[in-house]
């Protein structure tokens, strides 16, 4: 065989139409198919930095890095697409859908999130709360009254809406410092409105105004805002961030439902970590006991709250949860600066616990029969004092201890987190070593 022959033999066959005349091959993909994805991915990228601008939840390095990020693949789509090459033009259409499918999701969590925040924020300002004492949330210390009412979300209306937990949330985001001060449900206390002797717990039943101006009046202090959940949103929160890892010092079963709590760390569901929070018939010290879990609880909520995993992928699905069983006085703006400040400092903070302290006894209270004593809890003057003294000190640190915590954080997203991940690199070195030294010897 000729080489002639031979070279013609390895030629591909082109094919030719019905005149016998050789095909053009169509471009893949087509030119239509090129605009439709060009244009899809501009739409997305402006839907989503608008989104970006209008939510204000990004750290300003994270948005200027996140807006590089989305015009360079958009440029990159469109050399793609205008490339000779076939496979070229194949990931151009790849990257397009991953793109555009990233970014409308992305729009829609910001939306989402920014909805949620205004829903909530309008609920509480709505409802019968009193007018926030606004502060700087960013630079200026501030108290967050919490008030955890004892129904599901099915019962509203339909029972009286008692105050079963009352917390103090003591916040200095320079020092990064958080202060729980929790009070007992059944404090003896004189009401604001009607200056008579009451249970704490009963003051819900007036509305969260009367318990916030009533612990005001007690205490002297400003409660700058307040935050009133009920079970269910409780359950909801914990659910969306995905548990919660509490401690228990000793092992118990709750007297509410069939769950069983063991001494040391417990992984808990939403359920789980509220009949944890409400149990007291197991334990002598009854409702000493249900405050100091109360306090576990809600410090494992906002470790994990705070955590870089949860912001960056649950923050959604929590605001969502709280959703209609949540209300609050501090303004979506305010909400907003708190989370871009966790995001750009990454910081772990320095989370305290203390309990006003007393004893039960009886004695009339202004909501109930005149012609009965109650069991209520006399708090001691001594304990409100030492209580209320920490809150101040924790609001008003000295200047050494502000210097040294704006030393350990920059206003830089991208410098924290270079400094986080070196950190968590170094501990782990520095505990496979241990562990290998703990092994030698």
């Amino acid at each position: 065989m000729s080489n002639n022959e031979a070279k013609t033999k390895k030629r591909k066959k082109v094919p030719v139409d019905k005149h016998g005349r050789p095909m053009k091959r169509r471009a893949f993909p087509r030119k239509p198919v090129y605009i439709i994805g060009i244009l899809l991915m501009a739409l997305a990228a402006i839907g989503f930095l608008v989104m970006m601008i209008l939510a204000d939840l990004l750290p300003p390095d994270l948005t200027i890095i996140l807006t590089v990020i989305v015009i360079a693949l958009l440029l990159l789509t469109c050399f793609m697409f205008s490339s000779r090459y076939r496979w070229k033009r194949i990931i151009g259409i790849v990257i397009a859908l991953v793109f555009t499918l990233v970014l409308v999701s992305v729009t829609g969590f910001m939306s989402s999130t920014l909805n949620t925040m205004t829903t909530i924020s309008s609920a509480g300002i709505r409802a019968e709360g009193p007018l926030a004492r606004s502060v700087n949330v960013t630079q200026e210390p501030f108290n967050i009254y919490i008030t955890g009412i004892d129904q599901w979300e099915e019962e509203k209306g339909y029972d009286l809406e008692r105050s079963d937990v009352n917390m103090i949330v003591t916040v200095n985001p320079l020092t990064k410092k958080v202060l729980l001060t929790s009070i007992p449900r059944d404090s003896y206390v004189m009401l604001h409105t009607a200056q008579a002797m009451d249970k704490l717990t009963h003051t819900g039943v007036y509305g969260v105004d009367e318990t916030i101006n009533t612990v005001q009046d007690w205490l002297g202090i400003d409660l700058n805002y307040y935050v009133k959940m009920n079970f269910t949103a409780v359950r909801d929160i914990i659910n969306a961030m995905g548990g919660i890892h509490v401690y228990s010092p000793v092992e118990f079963d709750s007297s509410l439902r069939p769950y069983h709590y063991k001494k040391g760390w417990n992984d808990l569901g939403g359920r789980q970590a509220l009949f944890f929070a409400r149990e007291r018939h197991a334990f002598e010290g009854q409702d000493s006991i249900r405050v100091e879990n109360q306090q576990r609880v809600m410090k494992a909520v906002i470790k994990k709250m705070t955590s870089s995993t949860t912001l960056l992928t649950s923050y959604d699905d929590v605001m969502a949860a709280a959703g209609k069983n949540m209300s609050t006085n501090m303004s979506s703006k305010d909400m907003t600066e708190l989370v871009k400040m966790q995001i750009t400092d990454l910081a772990d903070w320095d989370i305290q616990t203390q309990k006003i302290t007393g004893e039960y006894g009886e004695d009339y209270v202004a909501s109930l029969s005149s012609k009965h004593k109650y069991s209520v809890y006399y708090t001691d003057p001594e304990s409100v004092s030492k209580c209320v003294s920490k809150m101040e000190a924790i609001q008003n640190p000295s200047a050494k201890e502000v210097e040294e915590a704006l030393k350990t954080t920059s206003k830089s997203f991208v410098v924290n987190y270079v400094n986080m991940v070196s950190n968590k690199i170094s501990e782990k070195i520095k505990g496979e070593k241990e562990e290998n030294e703990d092994q030698d010897n």
